[in-house]
């Protein structure tokens, strides 16, 4: 089983708690991070190139830089353009699905509504980064 370094980004501190009592409950090996915005995230990417994730949650509607002017800046710095980011939003409206997409992103999962929903993901993403992926040496 591999350990995977994971850094979610997402503007709800309510969010970020749930996310991470998810996630430490799913049982695998990930060291998970947050950052509160797009520009936090940037400024953890940018100071220190060993501290680079595996793969990003992303949120899409953040104030500031939103979600997706985030994966429109990581895939355009070819540093930083190989981090797989999946988008992990409350919206499914249809353009932000399909922007999303059109920016490169891995995935898009509908941030799920209940405890049970998110617990679900945290498994499935857990289970797809220690069991299914395997990633670039850094």
């Amino acid at each position: 089983m591999n350990r995977a370094d994971i850094l979610i980004v997402d503007d709800s501190p309510a969010d970020r708690a749930s996310i991470k009592i998810a996630f430490a409950k799913s049982g695998y090996p990930l060291n998970v991070q947050f950052a509160f915005s797009g520009t936090a995230a940037l400024d953890y990417l940018r100071s220190d190139t060993e501290a680079r994730p595996h793969l990003m949650l992303v949120d899409v509607k953040m104030p500031g830089l939103s979600g997706i002017e985030l994966l429109q800046t990581l895939k355009s710095d070819p540093d930083l353009l190989r981090i797989p980011v999946i988008m992990f939003s409350g919206s499914d409206d249809k353009e932000d699905v399909d922007s999303a997409y059109r920016n490169f992103a891995a995935g898009y999962i509908r941030k799920p509504v209940d405890v049970e929903g998110l617990h679900e993901v945290a498994d499935a993403v857990g289970k797809l980064c220690t069991l299914v992926l395997s990633f670039p040496e850094r």
